[in-house]
């Protein structure tokens, strides 16, 4: 039987010491990963919790949502919580060194092309719209101040002055926002999808890379809050300016507190 977690104290916590709730999440986290709680297993309630840790039930609430949040627990109503079964098909990845530069405060942003054109079928299917529907096509570069562009745009967008993500899109801010990991408050869902590519005559041009250099296209798509489609488009990066780096499973690093 797994032993008592106590966290209740008399005195202040010091300075900088973790919140209640994150000691109790990291404490049931290690019983997860070293097996005390088995995938599958039903864990204490909430009204045991807070008797054997001296927590309240907020508290105690607190911690069970990090968990559920971090995928290790699954909450059901009226049966209790669960510890979730790790899925090792599912990864969170990070853009590694294309996020650390585009997090550069001098970064810079040419807009290359910028046109009204008529839906092509794939683009029209993206954007919900229907085939022929003019729509506004953007070409831009992006680099660091006295270096030469490290990535590529080429996207459409709804041609809709009300929408702010015209505005927000012809200037770029939302955009390096997105890469250095900073939210954005017109999109709500973005969706990636990497390909390796041969990059093109202009975009190796632009990347100052041979023609035909290899390198990485990632294709997205923006939503807003209601799901709608907000624009489509692809990125071209060089191979070596990308780096995913992904985490698989349990979020060891955070259990040790490394």
């Amino acid at each position: 039987m797994a032993s008592p977690l106590k966290f209740a104290s008399s005195t202040r916590p010091s300075p900088g010491a973790p919140s209640a709730y994150i000691k109790l999440a990291e404490s049931l986290r290690k019983r997860i990963v070293d097996g005390t709680y088995q995938a599958g297993e039903r864990i204490p309630s909430e009204a045991a919790l807070c008797k054997t840790s001296g927590l309240s039930l907020l508290t105690v609430r607190q911690a069970l949502g990090v968990l559920a949040d971090e995928g290790l627990l699954e909450r059901f109503p009226g049966r209790g919580t669960f510890v979730a079964e790790v899925n090792w098909r599912k990864a969170s990845f990070n853009l590694g060194r294309l996020a650390d530069r585009a997090a550069d405060q001098d970064i810079r942003v040419r807009i290359v092309r910028t046109e009204v054109r008529r839906a092509e079928a794939e683009i029209a299917a993206r954007l919900k719209l229907t085939q022929g529907q003019p729509v506004v096509y953007l070409k831009r570069s992006i680099a660091t101040q006295g270096e030469p562009p490290f990535m590529v745009q080429e996207g459409h967008m709804l041609l809709d002055p009300r929408q702010p993500i015209m505005e927000a899109e012809l200037a770029g801010t939302y955009l390096i926002g997105l890469f250095a990991g900073r939210g954005q408050g017109l999109i709500k869902t973005a969706r990636l999808t990497i390909s390796p590519v041969s990059l093109s005559e202009e975009d190796a041009g632009l990347l100052n890379r041979p023609p035909g250099t290899v390198g990485f296209r990632l294709d997205y798509t923006f939503h807003d809050s209601t799901s709608a489609p907000l624009a489509t488009g692809s990125f071209f990066t060089a191979e070596d300016a990308l780096q995913l780096q992904a985490v698989i499973g349990v979020p060891l690093a955070e259990v040790d507190g490394q």
